[in-house]
């Protein structure tokens, strides 16, 4: 791969490192001169790669005067923030530091995408969808949401910043707030990162949710959990970089801690009330 052919198209033409960076399932990324993040976009995937990029478009315009959180900046291609080469559709950000003596990263988690929702949904815009994810029906506004709020996705830098809007879309924001928890309970569950969580989300959130949503929060958390091990059932065509094999050891992974969430639903309700209340 040619990458100064790529990287020339954004004003970048002098590389003099590349490195790939493997956290993702879908998208090619690579680490340019320590300084750049370059991304292909996975076609299979995604099937209109321009709605995603025109959704990014409408994220960094909303958080232009955003003084709290923050989103990367992509680079400009003639007018554009993507280019195509080799019938693939390639953008370019800056890299973003993480602090790894960040403090309260709990609260910090919960009050970003908190602070995100709220700001997509007051400046006067609609994402357009490009996956099919959340196929449920609740009866529940719906709203812009990030669509994928696992930790790897917050970046808690000098500033917090928040990434990865592939599947932004129109959905319900119960789904983002159970991602969160989900994604912060794979390991261990503990009903204090839960309630760090749930404390920063609220606190920004709150008077800004209908109480039909937040009554749904915890409904969320069982919703993504389930459709998740759905997908992990279905197999590697899901998670083209994952073996058969892998896809079912996480699909019992997923089993296991969904199990946690049952056993503690009062306790995750009476949470989700207190921080709300």
């Amino acid at each position: 791969m040619n990458f100064p052919d790529i990287t020339q198209n954004f004003g970048i033409s002098d590389i003099f490192s590349v490195d790939e960076l493997k956290s993702g399932h879908i998208n090619k990324t690579y680490l340019i001169n320590k300084k750049y993040v370059l991304q292909s976009l996975n076609r299979d995937i995604f099937k209109n790669p321009e709605i995603i990029m025109n959704n990014i478009s409408l994220i960094e315009k909303a958080f232009t005067d955003e003084k709290t959180i923050t989103v990367p900046h992509y680079l400009s291609c003639c007018g554009k923030n993507y280019t195509e080469q080799d019938g693939e559709i390639w953008r370019m950000c800056e890299y973003i530091k993480e602090n790894p003596n960040a403090e309260n990263k709990n609260y910090s988690y919960g009050y970003a995408v908190g602070r995100f929702l709220r700001v997509v949904n007051t400046s006067g815009f609609e994402f357009e969808n490009t996956v099919n994810l959340h196929n449920f029906r609740l009866n529940l506004p719906i709203r812009n949401i990030h669509g994928d709020t696992k930790i790897d996705n917050i970046i808690f830098g000098e500033k917090t910043t928040i990434i990865d809007f592939d599947t932004s879309m129109r959905g319900y924001i119960c789904t983002d707030y159970g991602d969160m928890i989900r994604s912060a309970t794979n390991k261990s569950f503990d009903l204090q990162t839960v309630y760090q969580i749930t404390e920063g989300f609220a606190d920004v959130l709150e008077g800004h949710l209908t109480k039909g949503e937040i009554d749904s929060l915890y409904s969320g958390i069982i919703l993504v959990m389930s459709e998740l091990i759905e997908r992990y059932h279905a197999g590697n065509r899901n998670f083209p970089n994952k073996t058969y094999e892998e896809c079912r050891e996480r699909e019992n992974q997923l089993n296991l801690q969904l199990d946690e969430f049952y056993r503690y639903k009062n306790d995750i309700i009476k949470i989700i009330d207190e921080c709300f209340s």
